[in-house]
């Protein structure tokens, strides 16, 4: 049995050697935002009223698209010609298969994003944590440009939960602190944050501590009433002494997260 595990320890730890050497992993730690020409790649979130609709990396230059215009009722087709925010939701929605409703409003020459996923009427989308003083479509994304964020929130005054770690990795039972904080960097206080089956709330200064017993990776993220909810970040729960092995793997975990399954049964084997 320990020598199977063995073999794919090594194969795991190829995999990662080889990864590194490529450029294009999808890992948001490593993506390399930038403009080729008229080309755009970066990190875009998409946070719906009740859970994340898709985050991830996209490309984008220009856009084919359709969108309703409101004073003919039809359906047609648009183009932009630019790597814009709504190219990049396009771009998103055509990787992540989910559903997408656009508006053109001539009177304003301007689109309304209507719908992503299952929510309609009150999305607003901000670039590196800032709001935008134009449309989706009129916005350019330049290599000064890393993140887009497509928020859910059925008010006019736009609201985002941010999160930090002082810790990424802890041993078991180590204390570790999340703060949360908002679009000015205030402290955030009342905030629920999530840490593996636990709930907290954030004490006056944005902060709670917390501990993990079980070794392994888990998601931390944050909500609060009228908030836009935080990005998930992840924690690596590890021995006193790390095996060698488990080094392998929690350093293979960061950098191809969504196979944490898929190895946990190794890690409880090697811990």
């Amino acid at each position: 049995m320990k020598k199977i595990y063995t073999i794919i320890i090594a194969a795991i730890l190829c995999a990662t050697i080889l990864c590194a050497t490529i450029t294009s992993c999808s890992a948001k730690v490593s993506i390399n935002t930038e403009t080729l020409g008229d080309e755009w790649t970066g990190y875009i979130r998409i946070e719906g009223k009740d859970d994340i609709v898709w985050a991830d990396v996209v490309t984008v230059d220009e856009t084919y698209f359709n969108a309703k215009n409101v004073d003919t009722g039809e359906i047609e087709e648009y183009y932009i010609s630019f790597p814009s925010v709504l190219g990049a939701l396009v771009e998103a929605s055509d990787i992540g298969s989910f559903y997408i409703f656009i508006e053109y409003w001539p009177a304003w020459d301007a689109f309304l994003v209507k719908t992503i996923g299952d929510d309609s009427d009150w999305w607003h989308y901000l670039v590196d944590y800032e709001v935008p003083m134009v449309g989706t479509g009129d916005y350019e994304l330049t290599e000064d440009d890393e993140d887009i964020l497509f928020g859910y929130l059925e008010q006019w005054e736009v609201n985002v939960l941010k999160i930090s770690l002082d810790k990424e990795v802890v041993k078991k039972n180590e204390e570790f602190t999340v703060t949360i904080t908002n679009l000015s960097d205030g402290a955030v206080e009342g905030a629920t944050v999530y840490i593996n089956s636990e709930t907290y709330t954030t004490d006056e200064n944005g902060e709670v501590t917390a501990t993990i017993g079980t070794v392994g990776s888990y998601k931390i993220y944050a909500e609060k009433e009228n908030h836009v909810r935080s990005e998930k970040l992840d924690i690596y729960v590890k021995v006193k002494n790390t095996p060698k092995r488990v080094k392998i793997i929690l350093n293979f975990l960061e950098v191809f997260p969504k196979l944490e399954k898929l190895l946990q049964p190794l890690l409880n084997f090697y811990m």
